[in-house]
Parts: structure tokens; C-alpha cells; sequence
């Protein structure tokens, strides 16, 4: 599973067409499933090539929309959550903050990567009370590189 939080509301429609465009071997549905939606009628289970997201509000003041991808491959799927907010950052020109495990701090829980206006940047989330309408919002710590990662048409990770 995938997730991300983005700084303006998208449409489910946007969310989609970004998806099925990054992975078009895929079919990509919206499925609120959590909330008690019902399946896509078209939505088959035992076909890998089908997968959902879920779009809903966050808890994150300055990043109010949460999405959560599900169905993709199990493997790399941080690396995967990447790509993907950085693609859905450059296509609507957003913000997006991809949760993300520091290679140097693994233990570290708070770290994020935000993706802004083309750059990536080193977040950190410890000061941000989630929920709550006064919290501190997430900390840009520094412009951060990420290693290059490709992904073939049915989000599987390409070594490079």
C-alpha cells in the first residue's frame, strides 16, 4: 500500500488519471472501502491488473487530502509511494508528503519527503499534532535527492 497526503483536494478523477497514467497496465479503480462503499461493479479481485485508491480528508492541516493506494506490488513499495507523490506533485502542481524511512535514522518515525514546486525536500513531522486544526505544520529540514527508481507499466520496481 501506498500513501501520500497533498496539499489540495483533488478530484477522484485527477487521482485516477495520474495512477493509469504512471501504471497503464493497470486498471485503476476508486473504492472508498473503509467508509462502507460499495465495490466498483467492475472491480474483480482475482485480477493482479486491477487495484484502488481511496481519497479522503486528512488529518494533516496543510496537506488535506489523504490517498491510499491498494493492490500495487508488495515489493518496494516506499520507493513506489515516491514516484507516485512526486508524478501526482508534478502533473497538478501541488505539494504532496510521502511518508519516508531515512536510510541514515530507519528508527526515526517522523520523517517525510515533500515534493514541491519540482524539488524534493527532507520533512519531519514530530512537532505536527495530527488532527488538530492549531498544529504545527510539517518542517521542511533540507532539499533532499532521492536515488533513481524506475517502475515498469504495471508498478513493478526496474532495477536501474
Amino acid at each position: 500500500m501506498e500513501d501520500f497526503y497533498v496539499s489540495e483536494m483533488l478530484s477522484t478523477g485527477q487521482i485516477q488519471e495520474c495512477l493509469q497514467a504512471a501504471m497503464p497496465s493497470l486498471t485503476v479503480f476508486e473504492w472508498a472501502m473503509l467508509v462502507g462503499d460499495q465495490e466498483p461493479m467492475e472491480f474483480d479481485s482475482t485480477n493482479p491488473k486491477h487495484i484502488f485508491f481511496e481519497a479522503d480528508a486528512a488529518e494533516v492541516p496543510q496537506f488535506p487530502q489523504h490517498i491510499c493506494i491498494y493492490r500495487t506490488p508488495n515489493e518496494h513499495w516506499e520507493a513506489r509511494a515516491l514516484w507516485l507523490g512526486q508524478k501526482l506533485s508534478a502533473t497538478y502542481q501541488v505539494d504532496v508528503l510521502v511518508p519516508f524511512t531515512h536510510p541514515e535514522k530507519p528508527d526515526y518515525p517522523y520523517y517525510d519527503i515533500v515534493f514541491q514546486n519540482g524539488s524534493s525536500y527532507l520533512a519531519d513531522d514530530s512537532e505536527t499534532e495530527f488532527g488538530e486544526p492549531a498544529a504545527k505544520p510539517v518542517c521542511l529540514l533540507e532539499s533532499y535527492s532521492l536515488p533513481r527508481a524506475k517502475f515498469d507499466t504495471f508498478g513493478n520496481y526496474i532495477i536501474v
